[in-house]
């Protein structure tokens, strides 16, 4: 079953705010931040559980 096409577009919401956002904070090449860090801020932004974060940015629900 396909998601709704406004779920959709939060799920695109947050992997784009993922990218573009943290992923390029980055210090001599690493990353500043840890990944369950940026998943709870993330969190934070989006009224959602982390545990919920990291499914959509790894692609785990459609």
């Amino acid at each position: 079953m396909s998601a709704n096409p406004e779920t959709k577009r939060k799920y695109n919401d947050i992997r784009k705010e993922y990218h573009e956002v943290w992923q390029k904070k980055t210090y001599k090449g690493v990353l500043m931040y840890s990944q369950k860090y940026i998943e709870q801020k993330l969190a934070e932004k989006f009224y959602l559980k982390p545990k919920t974060i990291e499914n959509i940015l790894y692609h785990r629900v459609s």
